[in-house]
């Protein structure tokens, strides 16, 4: 279970997958897989909302793990988001990690970021960029902060050419290794696109790819 209850904590990222993806519909859902080796433990199911300029207003998220057909672990997450050239500008909303709850509320200002994290007085600074996996533009930033832990992070970043098989097709991609307080390595197409996230739990390799 412990195991479990560790993947899931690292799938409070994934709440922030793929919605640059979509276009201005007002609702659309989307799916990535969860896989431990071979097998298939889990999966993301996330519905968003854009305004008229694609822009994400609204995000709806339910993540779980499953074992021998059980439920092991589950995540819901309700935020709303506001982003201007590609620095987000406020996020506030709620989650549920398994029974543990967040309330956050963050506002970026002129001189950091500050809000709330249940209802306790949170500053980061204007470097840092959270660990939103499906926006390219963290491959660009040393510092990154947690959601919704809201902690800073500080690491280094190697890219490399690649190949990433989604559904029965080979797609060239971009991948990033981030060393440094948190390891994990993302795959994005050539139009920067997110195609793929894997990270390892207690030398355990799990991999979140985006469904065909």
């Amino acid at each position: 279970m412990r195991f479990y209850k560790y993947c899931g904590l690292l799938l409070l990222i994934l709440v922030f997958i793929l919605v640059n993806q979509v276009n201005a519909e007002p609702y659309q859902n989307r799916f990535a897989s969860i896989s431990l080796g071979k097998k298939k433990i889990g999966h993301v199911h996330f519905v968003t909302k854009h305004d008229d300029n694609g822009i994400l207003q609204e995000l709806k998220t339910r993540s779980s793990l499953s074992i021998l057909g059980k439920e092991v672990y589950h995540h819901n997450m309700h935020v709303h988001e506001i982003w201007k050239e590609g620095e987000l500008q406020r996020l506030w909303g709620s989650a549920n990690d398994h029974g543990d709850t967040y309330e956050i509320n963050l506002q970026r200002n002129s001189d950091n970021y500050s809000g709330t994290l249940n209802n306790s007085l949170v500053t980061l600074p204007h470097n840092a960029f959270p660990v939103a996996v499906w926006h390219y533009t963290i491959t660009q930033h040393p510092v990154l902060f947690s959601i919704p832990g809201l902690k800073l992070i500080n690491i280094k970043v190697i890219k490399s050419a690649d190949k990433v098989k989604i559904g029965e097709k080979l797609v060239p991609a971009e991948k990033f290794v981030f060393a440094g307080d948190m390891k994990f390595t993302l795959w994005f197409d050539h139009q920067q696109q997110f195609l793929k996230w894997a990270y390892k739990v207690k030398g355990r390799r799990v991999d979140v790819v985006l469904d065909p």
